[in-house]
């Protein structure tokens, strides 16, 4: 790990839904110049529900009012000048400093939103309500839980295609910004979800539910490194 990061963040009962869809239409959605990443000619939209703790800025102790947050973020896979990352569409979260920090600093579509998460056991119950002024209001509801004992993903697999990027772009007035971070290899299980509502991914190309790929992690530390603008 680099010295010079910028952020630590602990991820906790994350939830990937990974949903293959076209990446022709996945395509038109990108902000130029950045191109969709496909995996055996798929693409991919990931709902991701996590909780967030110990955020804090290098040399800084985590402070009450910014240290934890509950998120959910849709994101596709993407490639610029030959390097694999993240494009977020979205990012709702529940703490609006952290929000205004990320929208203005960081050029990231972050959104305001109320978000409730209750644990019973190893099951999870997660419901987010957009409510960012100016945008549409948006509902998840779902309950997810792991089903498998624990992996690590094997190299050129699909799973290590969607969770083993260390790198994210967003694109800000015509300009490509780059993010990167650290982490450990993932810990991941089979995870299970039920889908109550889902009023968050209707605007994107249709998903197949049927190759819907589903991944759980308990845990997980990253550290990001400043944005560079490319």
């Amino acid at each position: 790990m680099e010295s010079n990061w910028l952020m630590k963040q602990v991820w906790r009962d994350l939830l990937f839904i990974h949903w293959p869809v076209s990446a022709k239409e996945l395509q038109k959605l990108l902000p130029e110049p950045l191109t969709i990443d496909t995996f055996e000619g798929k693409g991919f939209i990931s709902l991701v529900p996590f909780t967030m703790t110990g955020i804090r800025f290098k040399g800084t102790p985590s402070v009450p009012c910014i240290s934890q947050l509950h998120e959910l973020n849709v994101r596709t896979y993407v490639k610029y000048q030959g390097e694999r990352g993240v494009y977020f569409f979205s990012l709702d979260a529940t703490n609006a400093l952290a929000v205004w920090i990320a929208r203005r600093f960081f050029h990231l579509p972050y959104l305001h939103a109320d978000i409730m998460v209750n644990k019973y056991k190893d099951s999870i119950n997660f419901e987010c309500t957009r409510k960012h002024k100016g945008f549409q209001q948006e509902e998840v509801l779902l309950t997810y839980k792991p089903i498998s004992a624990p992996y690590h993903t094997k190299e050129g697999t699909v799973d290590e295609w969607l969770t083993n990027r260390d790198r994210l772009f967003t694109v800000y007035k015509k300009k490509v910004f780059r993010g990167k971070l650290f982490h450990d290899p993932w810990i991941l299980q089979d995870g299970h979800y039920f889908m109550r509502k889902n009023t968050l991914t209707t605007a994107y190309p249709p998903i197949n539910k049927s190759e819907t790929i589903v991944h759980y992690a308990q845990h997980l530390v990253t550290y990001f490194y400043p944005f560079q603008k490319m």
